[in-house]
């Protein structure tokens, strides 16, 4: 049979072990959703340096097959290289414009859960 004593001090075992593991869960919530963020913003970084050199690259191809094939040595290349700046300026602030109502969504959605 076994001793009342015992599954008292068990019974005090189990809530110290709970609370325990309720306060590591708190410690560790915050750095996880940190990750998370520093993650998407490192994302954000790569997808728009990439968008940038993508644009540019296409830009400086395109004018440098042109004049290839027309025979106007760096003229169109120039022309479509400042065309891929422009292009690349656009998709920036396009980006940009897609973060900010991602933000405004998701404190929206914030704002009615409470």
């Amino acid at each position: 049979m076994p001793d009342p004593e015992d599954r008292s001090s068990l019974t005090d075992l189990d809530k110290r072990l709970r609370a325990a593991r309720e306060r590591q869960e708190q410690v560790n919530k915050p750095a996880s959703s940190n990750r998370a963020e520093a993650a998407g913003g490192m994302a954000v970084g790569f997808r728009i340096s990439v968008e940038i050199v993508a644009a540019l690259i296409m830009g400086f191809g395109i004018g440098y097959y042109l004049d290839l094939w027309l025979g106007t040595k760096p003229w169109l290349m120039i022309i479509f290289f400042f065309l891929g700046i422009g292009a690349a300026f656009v998709n920036v602030v396009r980006v940009a414009k897609q973060l900010e109502n991602k933000k405004h969504f998701r404190e929206d959605r914030e704002d009615d859960a409470e």
